[in-house]
């Protein structure tokens, strides 16, 4: 009985993890993008000077 198998996989474990990440990046962004955008503008999520109020605002308490 031969335990010594060999995987050949289709689609490579790096890659699995690239697009996994890339995606989880992407609904990241999107996520920012909807919750902006119920409270105004969704592309002041790519606004630093927005960033930088809300750090002053989390640093204020």
């Amino acid at each position: 009985m031969n335990t010594d198998k060999v995987v050949l996989r289709k689609f490579p474990l790096f890659a699995r993890i690239l697009i996994v990440l890339y995606l989880a990046i992407l609904l990241f962004i999107v996520g920012l993008m909807i919750g902006f955008g119920i409270l105004g503008n969704p592309m002041d999520v790519f606004d630093l000077d927005t960033w930088k109020h809300i750090v002053e605002l989390t640093k204020e308490g």
